[in-house]
């Protein structure tokens, strides 16, 4: 039944990550993961100069917390001299004034130290130590410093560190957290300390950092993960979860957002959704205030409040800090119920039928009129005033799909084709061999994705996303990546097939629909070339096998490929 979970109670169980003797870990690990709506926050650059009236805005939306940087070159400009006065550092004064809480990102070197390379020498990191030292002492309400800004990429580090490989990089990143952490603790133990610093759910090279210490000096993972579409943001988490030492790790997104100012509601009512019930304990929406990187901020520069803004204020009222629980009642839809009153679900379309009272309300708070449907990409946020059971209040119609390759992108446990929760087994096919497309957890090495995928460790190029996938091999021996669904009971349905490759494509792709080895549907797509084609009314038998295979045409240099493949049931 859909709210059959419903009933059953919300236990929230708090974490507590203590500071301890430098003989022992410095952190303990939570044993259990929150279940709340995150905290909401947002990405100022006052660090960059003041903005005027800034605060006045924020404070209207019911901005709490700020996250921003502070330059260490701009406080110490003599071996040992520390000076706080530049605007750009006394910010943290005007943020406390305003009765918000504060977290400072500490990334960049020091002109005086390693010829101003992200610190690593012994020497530098002393230094370090001590600039984080007199930081708290001069601002000891900061709440919490994030170590490090992207530290995956190569955009935010300098020198040596910036060549190094994924792994070697997340090596060189612990001692770097651990000169921060322990300087920041001595000055004040309760400080959070957010590590890990990815852009993207880095999944391998936060292992790395983890399995090289970094879980000592840490109280939750920063994650910014702009790659990662909301509905596929829970099920990379899980992969990240894999790991013993972040299977109840809390996760800060301290970064999300988006540069489409139609869809920011959306963006952001579906992804604090899925953070709620993945266990991520703080949400900031990057940035506060528009600027020139073309990220919708919560507000524009002559103060208006964006669809991003009314979005955070429609959370902020009826989503943050409320126990939450997952209304997904399968692969093809998404919610979140938080507290007694609030829903957010979205999902394949298909009529929402509302009790006398009850409201319906789009991304940004407006009633929505009319018919009310759940949609892919815009959320509905559904108000109860009353007290009426969730099953009584509201109630879903039906929908024709029977499998989908997007919604149900799954990641196997071991070797398996066929992941829980996936309506096709998915693997890779050379000659008459089938190979295995495992769970990669992401960034484990040069030039993969940032975020787990399916793949193959043999072959580096063969790669496989929720709706993006790369064929391998050379002429004489193709690699194709194969969709396979098998008939349950005997049915009727339709295949909708969408295909675009690469401009960049040596010679295009080829896709190839079977049933039970005979072909049905076959199709050459050129460099830049788009299918989207329907068979309709395809009968199948139980145990018939379908097979949508994706291959290079002669080569498979460039044959990057969005796919998506979706039956539905053609007698609904």
């Amino acid at each position: 039944m859909f709210f059959q979970r419903i009933a059953q109670s919300v236990v929230v169980f708090a974490g507590v990550l203590a500071f301890a003797a430098t003989a022992a870990p410095l952190l303990a690990q939570s044993e259990t993961l929150p279940r709340v709506g995150p905290e909401l926050g947002a990405a100022s650059n006052l660090s960059q100069g003041q903005q005027a009236g800034f605060f006045i805005t924020a404070r209207q939306l019911g901005v709490t917390n700020l996250r921003d940087g502070m330059n260490w070159g701009r406080v110490e400009r003599h071996v040992g001299s520390y000076d706080f006065n530049d605007p750009r550092t006394t910010y943290p004064q005007t943020v406390d004034a305003s009765g918000m809480g504060l977290t400072v990102v500490l990334n960049w070197g020091n002109p005086l130290y390693d010829n101003g390379a992200t610190p690593m020498s012994e020497a530098a990191l002393m230094a370090l130590s001590d600039y984080v030292t007199r930081l708290l002492e001069t601002y000891p309400f900061i709440e919490s410093i994030e170590v490090g800004n992207e530290f995956n990429g190569t955009n935010f580090v300098r020198g040596p560190i910036a060549e190094m490989s994924p792994l070697e990089r997340a090596e060189a990143y612990v001692p770097f957290l651990e000169a921060i952490t322990v300087a920041a603790k001595r000055v004040d133990p309760d400080i959070r300390i957010s590590g890990g610093a990815t852009h993207s759910i880095a999944a391998g090279y936060l292992w790395r950092i983890l399995d090289a210490g970094g879980a000592d000096f840490l109280d939750t993972l920063a994650i910014h993960p702009y790659t990662t579409d909301a509905e596929q943001l829970a099920r990379q988490i899980k992969v990240l979860r894999r790991h013993p030492a972040a299977s109840d790790l809390p996760i800060e997104m301290t970064e999300f957002g988006t540069q489409d100012p139609a869809g920011a509601a959306s963006h952001f009512v579906r992804n604090y959704c899925q953070m709620a019930l993945s266990g991520v304990s703080r949400a900031v929406w990057y940035p506060a205030a528009s600027r020139d990187d073309g990220l919708v901020g919560l507000f524009d520069p002559d103060g208006r409040v964006t669809g991003a803004g009314k979005a955070f204020r429609l959370i902020a009222a009826h989503m943050e800090g409320r126990p939450v629980i997952d209304l997904g009642e399968d692969s093809f839809t998404y919610g979140c119920q938080f507290g007694d009153s609030t829903l957010a679900l979205w999902g394949v379309p298909r009529e929402v039928r509302l009790a006398a009272g009850i409201r319906a309300l789009d991304a940004e708070g407006h009633s929505v009129n009319g018919p009310v449907m759940l949609s892919e990409t815009e959320p509905l946020v559904i108000i109860m005033d009353s007290a009426k059971p969730l099953a009584e209040a509201l109630s879903l119609g039906s929908h024709d799909v029977v499998a989908d390759t997007y919604h149900q992108f799954a990641f196997p446990l071991a070797q398996e084709a066929h992941a829980e929760g996936d309506g096709f087994a998915r693997f890779a096919r050379r000659g008459d061999k089938d190979l295995p497309l495992t769970t990669m957890p992401g960034q484990q090495d040069r030039g993969v994705p940032w975020f787990p995928y399916r793949g193959n460790p043999d072959y580096a190029r063969l790669r496989l996303t929720s709706d993006l996938l790369i064929p391998a091999g050379h002429p004489k021996q193709p690699i194709e990546i194969v969709h396979q669904f098998v008939a349950k009971h005997a049915q009727s349905v339709d295949i909708h097939l969408k295909l675009s490759v690469s401009d960049r494509s040596e010679d295009g792709v080829m896709l190839v629909a079977l049933i039970n080895d005979e072909l049905l549907r076959e199709y050459e797509l050129v460099p830049g070339g788009t299918l989207e084609d329907v068979q309709t009314s395809v009968d199948l038998k139980p145990g018939d096998v379908l097979e949508i295979s994706v291959g290079p045409n002669r080569s498979s240099v460039g044959d990057v490929t969005q796919y998506r493949f979706t039956l539905r049931d053609a007698d609904a």
